[in-house]
């Protein structure tokens, strides 16, 4: 980055705010885990290749998908020699006394300060630090590492929280975990992150980027600063996106690629494999985790499912509830909320609506016998089971999408059979219809023949997922309630509709090796 007096006192500024802001940030519910960690104490990470920031549990899933493709295999052959057991003094030099570059070409010296991790022996493979900033993230994250341990022995992952963004902190982080360059994944840029890199001469690379216009035009208030920190590369996932990110960086950064989304939007296996998905059969029969039906679900009992729900559309939710529990009492119905702090709120207006409940962390087996006819609401508290819960139900709607929220991941049901009801706030997955020509809407749901079976006419790929009948638009709460209940009583076939959903997707796929390209690239080694 440019030397420059006004970046100078904005950073100073920012890192002043940051510091300031410390005793806060200490009592918040969401960033008091892992608090220490996001100071950067001495030891917070070990040398790596690679530094993957995820912000938080969705961008996690893909730096899982992203982790699948660093691996010789996924890039087209590339090996990697392991990263050593690297002194964390950023003083310190390799055992050697010397320092190559990321390639383990000794002509051209590593362009961070101080050098990135060098190259191990060709017997090892590539060393990655995967870091999100809430709880959840890096729950994921974890799971993604033991995950590469168990599929991927090339690579050594280890997983911490994100630091508070400080250009000092991240300063710090550089120095220890000495990366050959940083990726971004999605949407959030840092300033201290960005300023420490540009200082240590670490390339940043963004993929699987997204930016709306909102975000642009709050970006161009102070366009100087920010294309003082610009990234290296930028692989956004539509053309649009694309074309942000170039009126702010430069179009010369910035490339299209399909969303890393696609990749993970599978149609669940009958057994879990190395794809990272769990994909066994459950007591009902349908893909899903293991014992859930039967123990936490009753076996049989039909099962709605208000998925990755928010704050702003609880109050337009309850009545959806309590008509479904009205029509049909025999009905189980999960509420997961998107954020796991407004649990307490649901069991309030749960209890102040009269309605029953129980906290399904607090359900190790189901109270109801198989005779049973009465359901309840539970209400899901533990992170992680939503594609569970999506493989068991015969009704879903996904939350985010009835609030101006932009609305959250509607693919996920899809790859278990289940056609999702959504709101009309979708803005955050426009891009799902985007592509092959496609830049339309998402369109008016149909097409969808009474038995299950799909009524629409030749190829799937150029049509948008409604125009295909993979997606059921509702404009309010009485005709979210009203489209549950008709897919309660009239459950559509998971075959016809996985099929579809498969045929949909496959020209769409490829992100996650593309992102892994292109973060390989930037690192210079590949």
């Amino acid at each position: 980055m440019k030397s420059d007096p006004l970046h100078a006192a904005l950073l100073a500024v920012y890192g002043g705010v940051w510091r300031l802001a410390r005793p806060l940030l200490r009592r918040n519910a969401r960033l008091a885990e892992g608090y220490d960690q996001r100071l950067v104490p001495d030891h917070w990470a070990e040398a790596a290749h690679l530094w993957v920031q995820a912000a938080s549990g969705g961008e996690a899933y893909l730096a899982w998908e992203l982790l699948r493709h660093l691996d010789g295999t996924g890039t087209g052959g590339i090996t990697y020699g392991s990263a050593p057991d690297a002194p964390n003094d950023a003083t310190d030099g390799t055992p050697d006394g010397t320092m190559d570059d990321a390639t383990g070409n000794p002509d051209r010296p590593c362009p961070s300060s101080p050098p990135c991790a060098p190259p191990c022996s060709q017997d090892g493979g590539l060393a990655v630090l995967l870091t999100s900033c809430t709880r959840q993230g890096v729950e994921v994250l974890e799971k993604a590492r033991d995950w590469a341990a168990a599929h991927r022995p090339g690579l050594r992952v280890q997983v911490r929280y994100f630091p508070f963004d400080e250009p000092v902190l991240m300063r710090r982080a550089l120095d220890q975990a000495r990366p050959c360059a940083v990726a971004l994944l999605e949407t959030e840029l840092w300033p201290g992150l960005l300023s420490a890199c540009a200082a240590r001469g670490v390339p940043v690379a963004v993929v699987n980027g997204r930016m709306t216009p909102r975000t642009l035009a709050g970006y161009l208030l102070t366009p100087d600063f920010w294309r003082g920190l610009a990234p290296a590369r930028i692989a956004a996932i539509s053309p649009d996106d694309a074309q942000r990110f170039g009126l702010l960086f430069g179009h010369h950064r910035t490339s299209v690629m399909p969303n890393i989304k696609f990749d993970r939007a599978l149609p669940q296996p009958e057994k879990p494999d190395e794809s990272g998905v769990p994909g066994a059969h459950d007591a009902s029969g349908v893909p899903g985790v293991p014992g859930l039906a039967g123990t936490v679900l009753r076996d049989g009992a039909p099962l709605a499912v208000l998925g990755s729900v928010r704050e702003e559309e609880e109050a337009a939710l309850l009545p959806v509830i309590q008509r479904i529990v009205q029509e049909r009492p025999d009905v189980d119905i999960a509420v997961a909320p998107r954020h796991m702090h407004r649990v307490p709120a649901w069991v309030n207006a749960l209890e102040q609506a009269g309605l029953p409940w129980e906290l399904r962390s607090r359900r190790v087996a189901a109270p109801y016998g198989q005779s049973s006819d009465r359901g309840t609401v539970l209400i899901w508290d533990v992170f992680g089971e939503l594609a569970a819960l999506y493989a068991s139900a015969a009704a879903v709607f996904v939350g985010g999408s009835l609030a101006r929220l932009g609305g959250q991941n509607f693919l996920e049901p899809l790859t278990h059979g289940v056609v999702p009801c959504v709101g009309p706030s979708r803005e955050n997955f426009a891009w799902v219809d985007h592509g092959l020509g496609k830049a339309g809407g998402l369109g008016k749901a149909g097409g969808l023949a009474k038995d299950g079976g799909m009524t629409m006419d030749g190829g799937l790929t150029d049509r948008g997922l409604a125009e295909a009948g993979l997606l059921a638009e509702v404009p309010d709460g009485d005709a979210l309630a009203e489209a549950l209940l008709q897919q309660l009583r009239s459950p559509l076939r998971r075959e016809v509709v996985r099929h579809r959903f498969e045929e949909w997707m496959a020209p769409r796929r490829g992100g996650g090796r593309m992102a892994a390209e292109v973060v390989l690239d930037v690192a210079g080694l590949r």
